[in-house]
């Protein structure tokens, strides 16, 4: 409810004279901030690789990485000679520690070239059972990019042989890789047949001792459907498990449906969760236990949201441990408010539940396109990278690490490697001890890392996701008690620029509390209820996406609510920066209230306020 404000003095008593300290505007520099206690890191060695990728290496369902051996392998996108193109690279890792790197080659033994594609052009690689990598590289919708070893693990003998697929008449996207259990290796992808309104998804089979592919089966068809792959895994079994994902035909950033089967090599039978045999192409009205994710009240194959977005497969020996997804029930954007799930089949029915809530972590947190899980020994993680808009640290990006002790309900969570500015990509593949081992990738800072996690017995390390996320926002030292009060404002330009926005921890363009054009003195006042000691207030404002500083206030008192009544803390005027913070003696209050005299010197004269923050003293 808003109510009447009256200012009370706006002079600075000596008693409460404040030191004005003035910031950079936004946006502010991704600084680093210590990690609270809570948000234990895990035990990881994490280093960088000393190749620089191109800012289009990112995807959400690529396999860019294989360990055999002891020899781990990594594919990426590097620049190529010209600007949005790239080149295609393999780099392996041997037991000394040293890495080797080659290009895919063309038939002339130059470094091949592709034009960048974010998002869809990725590499994914496997090694199959005599050693030879395969690669498959940079296909949005076009013929095969496929290219093999000549010398088995000689990264530097990639050569193009997409001549030997099947389907040259069909149009390629998303491959994704497996190695089966005889050493023979498996490729799924989406095939184009849009003459009927469809893109089907089709897997493929390498057979080593005859160095021959062939088609095994088209897996999922459906008019005015497109397949989305997901994942491959083979169990210790043999038996291949696949997951997917319906949009709409031709294409679509929202998809729906998430669904699992498992092939069977031994007899070519594909079967559902509960081992009930398919009928192939599986389409979205199969019946039988196929989806894991179904539609959710008000949503169908072309709904904006509720939708699905990329998902990956823990299968614990030979058997399915469960399947981490990102799902999100609105959204503002094609990319943006996606949560993190999890869904294990029970022996019954699917049971999903949520790992990364957006909601309960805060405004101007998100979850990236990639994600991963695995499972070995008594856990399971699932990996994925949060990124948090802050008025502390700017924007940053982690990769999380979420595990759970298998049959217990916990999830506990830590980083895996430093903070990152800007969005980050991941793989991750087991090994026979439990250790995962991580491909970690900063495309548009052109990093590249690989990553060891080991498992250890007993309670996973790490603490909660809201830890995370106070690490990543810079809030571990300070209390902002104005945060989440009740606010009362004179005046708002929208609907959408409340002054509730002015608490909400967060400092993006969509979250200001802006006032109304005719409001030429606007009043915040922000009630967190319980008298605290507060010596410090921090007002942020302005406009990222503006030039120059007149967006910013240029004139406004604070003053503090005590048990003596409205009491100034500060004032400023003439102002040219977006953060000022007033620091004082130290006050029991449980207000604070903003008094502006001149909001801007913008032709559009209104307050533009990011956050008011009221400090409690520490201890």
């Amino acid at each position: 409810m808003r109510r009447q404000h009256h200012p009370g003095p706006r002079a600075v008593t000596a008693a409460l004279a404040a030191a004005v300290t003035l910031g950079a505007a936004l946006p502010v520099p991704a600084a680093a901030a210590p990690a609270p206690a809570a948000a234990a890191r895990h035990a990881a060695q994490v280093d960088q690789l000393p190749f620089t990728v191109d800012s289009s290496n990112q995807a959400g369902w690529w396999k860019p990485l294989d360990v055999v051996g002891g020899v781990t392998y990594v594919a990426y996108n590097a620049p190529g000679p010209t600007a949005a193109t790239h080149e295609v690279h393999v780099a392996a890792r041997g037991a000394d520690g040293d890495w080797t790197d080659g290009c895919l080659r063309t038939a002339d033994g130059s470094c091949a070239t592709f034009a960048d594609d974010n998002g869809h052009n990725q590499p994914s690689i496997v090694v199959d059972g005599d050693g030879h990598v395969h690669a498959f590289v940079s296909m949005h919708h076009e013929q095969w990019n496929y290219f093999r070893t000549t010398t088995p693990g000689d990264v530097t003998s990639l050569v193009d042989v997409s001549a030997q697929m099947p389907d040259q008449d069909l149009a390629i996207t998303y491959p994704v890789t497996a190695r089966g259990a005889d050493g023979d290796v498996y490729v799924m992808a989406r095939a184009g047949a849009d003459q009927r309104q469809a893109r089907t998804g089709n897997l493929y089979r390498f057979d080593t001792s005859a160095g021959t592919w062939s088609r095994v089966a088209v897996v999922a068809d459906a008019q005015g459907h497109s397949f989305y792959p997901d994942d491959l895994k083979v169990g210790t079994d043999g038996r291949v498990h696949v997951l997917w994902e319906w949009g709409p035909w031709p294409a679509d950033p929202s998809r729906h449906l998430g669904s699992y089967a498992v092939y069977d090599p031994a007899d070519g039978s594909f079967r559902d969760v509960t081992g009930a045999a398919l009928a192939t192409p599986i389409t979205p009205s199969t019946p039988g236990a196929v989806i894991y994710q179904p539609y959710t009240a008000g949503e169908d194959i072309g709904s904006y949201w509720p939708a699905l977005q990329t998902a990956k497969l823990a299968v614990h020996g030979d058997e399915l441990d469960g399947i981490a997804y990102r799902f999100r029930t609105e959204g503002v954007t094609a990319f943006d408010g996606y949560d993190v799930r999890y869904a294990r089949w029970d022996g019954a029915a699917w049971q999903r539940e949520t790992v990364l809530d957006l909601a309960g972590l805060g405004p101007g947190v998100e979850t990236s396109a990639a994600i991963e899980t695995t499972s070995a020994g008594a856990t399971t993680r699932v990996y994925a990278v949060v990124e948090t808009t802050s008025c502390v640290t700017g924007q940053r990006s982690a990769v999380v690490r979420a595990e759970q002790v298998r049959g217990e309900s916990t999830w506990r969570f830590g980083t895996v490697g430093e903070p990152q500015t800007g969005a980050q990509r991941l793989s991750a593949v087991t090994g026979p001890t439990g250790t995962d081992t991580m491909y970690l990738t900063v495309p548009g800072a052109g990093l590249l890392f690989h990553a060891a996690l080991p498992r250890t017995a007993g309670t996973p390390e790490g603490g909660t996701a809201a830890d995370v996320v106070a690490d990543l926002r810079g809030e571990a030292t300070r209390v902002n008690v104005a945060r989440g009060a009740d606010v009362t404002v004179s005046s708002t330009l929208r609907a959408d620029t409340g002054g509730e926005l002015a608490v909400d921890g967060s400092c993006t363009d969509a979250s200001r509390w802006i006032s109304a054009l005719e409001d030429t003195q606007p009043v915040l006042t922000a009630d967190w209820g319980t008298p605290t000691a507060v010596d410090t207030v921090r007002v942020r404002s302005g406009y990222s996406k503006a030039t120059g500083t007149a967006d910013v206030l240029r004139a406004f008192a604070v003053e503090l609510h005590t048990a003596d009544g409205w009491v100034p803390v500060g004032q400023v005027s003439g102002s040219t920066q977006g953060t000022v913070t007033l620091t004082f003696p130290a006050a029991t209050a449980d207000q604070v209230r903003l008094l502006v005299t001149d909001p801007s010197a913008s032709a559009t004269d209104v307050a533009r306020v990011y956050e008011v923050e009221a400090l409690a003293v520490d201890g």
